[in-house]
């Protein structure tokens, strides 16, 4: 495979049917093959019917106490991705899923951190990462941070101090993330 088209989008809720289409036609019109989505709002036990003609390989992460996170890693019916395994949490707050495309392993990646307290999750979530991770590895996701204030904000400033960004950005070094 010579190219693979990968988004991360923030859906806030895919309750409703006709939002799970349009959803999927955005994502089809803009060749996506691979989509990470946060704020699906799916609860353990009520996720909805998720086979689209369409994205018809769908891996969630959920929580039973709250339905204003969880993500989800959806891969178009032409992507001939094989499923091996996967790896969530209880909070609905990331999942890691790994397979082959063709001859190459992947893991994909997607989380949504917490509003607050992002220091210690994001030190903890990319340590289980690299221990599940094999083969080419994609980390996708919603922060709830601005890395580069002075890049992202019109005023240059953060709410967070620079000492915690910059352990945020050591930290995702450190792992070999990088934001884009």
């Amino acid at each position: 495979m010579a190219e693979l088209n990968i988004c991360s989008y923030n859906v806030k809720g895919l309750n409703a049917p006709q939002k799970r289409s349009q959803i999927c036609h955005f994502l089809h019109k803009r060749k996506i093959q691979v989509a990470c989505l946060q704020e699906t709002h799916f609860r353990t036990n009520h996720i909805p019917k998720l086979s689209h003609m369409l994205y018809n390989q769908w891996y969630h992460s959920s929580s039973p106490q709250s339905a204003s996170r969880d993500v989800s890693i959806v891969f178009h019916r032409n992507t001939p991705f094989t499923h091996i395994s996967t790896l969530s949490d209880a909070e609905g707050r990331y999942i890691y899923v790994k397979g082959m495309i063709g001859p190459q392993m992947f893991t994909f990646s997607n989380i949504y951190t917490p509003n607050v307290a992002q220091v210690p999750w994001l030190i903890t979530a990319p340590a289980e990462l690299a221990i599940f991770e094999e083969g080419i590895t994609v980390f996708w996701g919603d922060l709830n941070l601005t890395l580069f204030p002075r890049l992202d904000f019109s005023t240059g400033t953060s709410a967070m101090s620079k000492t915690a960004l910059q352990k945020i950005n050591t930290t995702l070094t450190k792992a070999g993330l990088v934001d884009v």
